[in-house]
């Protein structure tokens, strides 16, 4: 092999190993799950965040789903809960439709209870319901300032954004939250 071969075969193999190497990192930079970066601040100088508990029974996987995307803000923390009646089935469909939209994959802060309660909605199973899904939203992050319930009938007469405002500038808010936190 001349000089002039080895210079070229130097040349080729530096640009083969370069565009292997690009072609490996574009590869796993598109295939991360996480797409967005999560800059969510929490604190007293920033809009405060809920915890949202919404829950619902059998054949209400699609109401549910309906109501997360309309108070869904990547701020928030969700916990979704099908009770027992619901099948297993519909509960890995809840929980495939919330991991098919990438921003709620993106920041991950939507979980779905495993696990179901037996609920009645006019006894104290749902009490029981809830104030174990406010230890659980506590025990994956405590970043949040307002617990909210939701049932898989209700549907938000305001906007996120409008309910951040009045929890952000209410008066008797920032009373209630002095009153809860001492």
């Amino acid at each position: 092999m001349g000089a002039k071969n080895r210079w070229l075969f130097t040349l080729f193999s530096s640009a083969f190993l370069s565009l292997l190497f690009l072609l490996v990192y574009s590869i796993s930079a598109f295939s991360s799950s996480k797409q967005f970066p999560s800059i969510v601040h929490h604190g007293t100088h920033y809009p405060p965040a809920f915890a949202y508990y919404i829950s619902g029974g059998r054949g209400d996987k699609d109401q549910i789903f309906r109501l997360l995307l309309a108070v869904y803000h990547p701020r928030n923390r969700y916990l979704l809960h099908l009770s027992a009646e619901a099948s297993d089935e519909e509960r890995m469909r809840l929980a495939g439709a919330v991991n098919a939209v990438p921003a709620i994959k993106s920041f991950g802060n939507v979980d779905v209870i495993g696990k179901p309660s037996r609920l009645t909605y006019m006894g104290s199973s749902n009490l029981a319901a809830m104030l174990r899904a406010a230890a659980i939203l506590l025990r994956m992050d405590a970043g949040w300032t307002w617990f909210v319930s939701l049932s898989a009938t209700d549907y938000p007469l305001i906007t996120q954004d409008e309910s951040t405002k009045f929890f952000e500038n209410s008066e008797q808010a920032r009373l209630l939250h002095r009153t809860v936190t001492l």
